[in-house]
């Protein structure tokens, strides 16, 4: 990887980590999401479980509908999704349903994580309407 990749990637994460600390100022899962053309972030979110009232606000599914309704298409093969957190399974199927081309995780979630559990859904290349897997980069970080 290209080292101005790497240093955008680290940029684009540390927004990440500063969308999860406001989260977690609101009582929510500590979490944060953003996605980005190139160096252009289309959309971001912080985590809005459990406190706010919808269990399924989580910030990967937040940041892609936000980025898919601004770009105004249902599929954005050319985006980078970064996430604090490796997406769970309902965040991988949202994932993938939109083709998002490239993930940046910064941390695992063994048990129900998209890449670490037993089922790594975002990797899987046997389900022919998600098409090629996404690109995954771990840049592990500390919450």
């Amino acid at each position: 990887m290209r080292d101005d990749q790497k240093d955008l990637d680290h940029r684009l994460m540390m927004r990440c980590l500063e969308l999860a600390v406001d989260a977690r100022r609101v009582g929510n899962t500590p979490v944060g999401s953003l996605v980005a053309i190139g160096s252009e972030i289309i959309s971001e979110a912080a985590e809005a479980t459990p406190a706010g009232p919808d269990r399924f606000a989580h910030s990967e599914l937040i940041a892609v509908e936000r980025a898919l309704r601004r770009l105004g298409k249902k599929h954005a093969p050319e985006a980078t999704l970064y996430t604090t957190t490796e997406p769970c399974f309902l965040c991988t199927y949202a994932i993938r349903e939109t083709r998002i081309g490239r993930i940046v995780i910064g941390g695992t979630v063994p048990e129900i994580g998209g890449v670490t559990s037993s089922y790594p859904l975002l990797l899987a290349d046997d389900i022919s309407r998600w098409g090629t897997p996404p690109e995954v980069v771990w840049r592990l970080i500390m919450q």
